[in-house]
């Protein structure tokens, strides 16, 4: 097994990535006891179950950082074609909360603050070509819902997936055009970012260790409104971006204590380079 995980890993790891985490496939499954209620983790068609046993709550934090994320952009110059963005980051750092059902389901939300950037050449920006031009947004309110269940186990191995939806929309903050700058009074525009996954893993557990790989199905888009800025290279900010491609894999480990509280972090490499951290305690 652990000759597989290792394997798989690595072929993984020159794969093509995007931007939601997809977290441990058997999350949901994980944490069996509180620390204020005492939990159940069994079968479910167990008859000793009561439903005391049927929900429980778990909270924590939520960070996922966005280093290089592959995204296309609509260029309205040449009819409405798309060519890639040279860089673009994501951060958000966010509150998590999950409603458990059975200690097989998730149902989840994030609140939290989230911004993006974009830069590249002007051109890619409608502008004129031969310059390094960066637009990005300012820190805003962001917010995530999803589900997550445990498909299959079999001893320590399992199966799970997950869908979720995150959307935020922030103004622009500032653009640059190398070597001049444009502020807030020179530009007048608001963004959406909106983004869908369906993800598919598996995780096999190890003691207090549950490493885990995934592959996800995912869809982006940033739309911006009224964007434009002034000088000597005037020009119009892309109207659009989207993902360049819809598949994407994660590899990531779970630390589990005394079965009450969990710490996972996740990688994903290749088109993307991203990290994300989750932790929380079951109640």
């Amino acid at each position: 097994m652990k000759k597989l995980f290792t394997t798989m890993l690595t072929v993984l790891a020159s794969g093509a990535a995007f931007a939601l985490p997809v977290g441990n496939p058997s999350e949901a499954s994980l944490l069996c006891d509180g620390i204020c209620w005492e939990g159940h983790c069994g079968d479910v068609c167990d008859p000793c179950l009561t439903w005391c046993d049927a929900f429980s709550v778990r909270v924590g934090f939520y960070g996922d950082y966005v280093f290089q994320r592959n995204l296309k952009m609509q260029n309205n110059l040449s009819s409405g074609t798309y060519q890639n963005i040279d860089q673009s980051t994501i951060f958000t750092n966010a509150g998590y909360i999950a409603l458990n059902f059975w200690d097989r389901l998730d149902f989840f939300a994030t609140l939290g603050a989230s911004d993006w950037s974009l830069g590249g050449n002007t051109s890619s920006f409608n502008g004129t070509a031969g310059f390094w031009e960066e637009v990005y947004s300012a820190p805003v309110f962001s917010w995530s819902v999803g589900t997550r269940g445990t498909l299959w186990e079999c001893g320590c191995t399992a199966i799970g997936a997950e869908f979720q939806y995150f959307q935020f929309r922030a103004p622009i903050q500032g653009v640059v055009i190398s070597p001049q700058y444009f502020n807030d009074a020179t530009v007048a525009s608001t963004s959406r970012y909106y983004e869908w996954q369906v993800g598919l893993g598996i995780s096999h557990r190890i003691h207090c260790f549950v490493p885990y790989i995934a592959v996800k199905w995912s869809g982006a888009q940033l739309q911006l409104h009224n964007a434009t800025n002034t000088g000597t290279n005037s020009a119009s900010i892309l109207t659009k971006a989207k993902t360049a491609h819809l598949w994407g894999y994660a590899v990531g480990v779970s630390l589990i204590d005394c079965e009450k509280a969990a710490i996972t972090g996740e990688v994903r490499l290749g088109d993307e380079s991203a990290a994300y951290i989750n932790g929380q305690v079951r109640f």
